[in-house]
């Protein structure tokens, strides 16, 4: 087994398939390597090929004429992008870029539908994605409209919170990071941590947040 091909099994898109089915895919991806910071697509590009992260973290967002930026989703190793461009050949509906140094594998559109085609365990993951992917965007819209900025923070705080001992403790998040996820200004965003850390739900120590005790319904 290749090292990429063990790299791969252990995506969510290739994870349980041989070796070898899994080999014939290796065999024609690219590999690149991309540092912090950079983007990787950007929303309206007409490209197609479909990537895999191996190893780093990457932000999905989006962005308007005037340049505010909207953050969709985070995926890290393991995780994939851009099923929808080598499917319907349209441009990219969102953009990417590196929130830590990364290694992405590309897969270009012919070996993508090549392994759609041939491999129907292929196929059913890439339902799954998109379902998922659906299922994600479907609840980042409607907390965005229907809830307000305080539980619009409030989730961002649990969906990237991780047990640590028995508190939920954050990855890096600055609060122009939470602003950018909730659709708000980062004074907004700061008034609202000031008040949960001096009513003690939470602490803050670097760029990390840990939730100290069930947070209030409302704010």
């Amino acid at each position: 087994m290749s090292p990429l091909t063990e790299i791969l099994t252990k995506t969510s898109l290739f994870e349980g398939m041989s070796v070898e089915d899994v080999d014939s895919v290796a065999v024609r991806t690219v590999i690149r390597n991309f540092p912090k910071n950079m983007t990787v697509l950007s929303q309206g590009d007409d490209t197609d090929s479909f990537y895999l992260i191996i190893e780093g973290k990457v932000d999905v967002f989006l962005q308007n004429d005037k340049g505010k930026e909207i953050i969709i989703n985070s995926l890290v190793s393991g995780d994939s992008f851009g099923e929808l461009a080598p499917l319907g050949r349209i441009p990219r509906q969102a953009s990417i870029i590196t929130t830590e140094e990364s290694s992405l594998g590309i897969i270009s559109r012919q070996v993508f539908m090549d392994s759609l085609l041939l491999k129907p365990i292929v196929s059913m993951r890439i339902i799954d994605l998109l379902i998922a992917r659906i299922q994600d965007l479907t609840e980042e819209v409607s907390s965005l409209a229907l809830d307000d900025v305080y539980n619009r923070v409030a989730r961002v705080l649990h969906k990237h919170a991780e047990a640590v001992g028995d508190k939920m403790v954050t990855d890096k998040l600055t609060q122009q990071d939470i602003a950018n996820r909730v659709g708000a200004t980062r004074e907004m965003v700061h008034r609202i941590l000031k008040e949960l850390k001096t009513g003690g739900y939470i602490s803050i120590e670097g760029k990390h947040i840990t939730i100290e005790k069930k947070l209030p319904s409302g704010w």
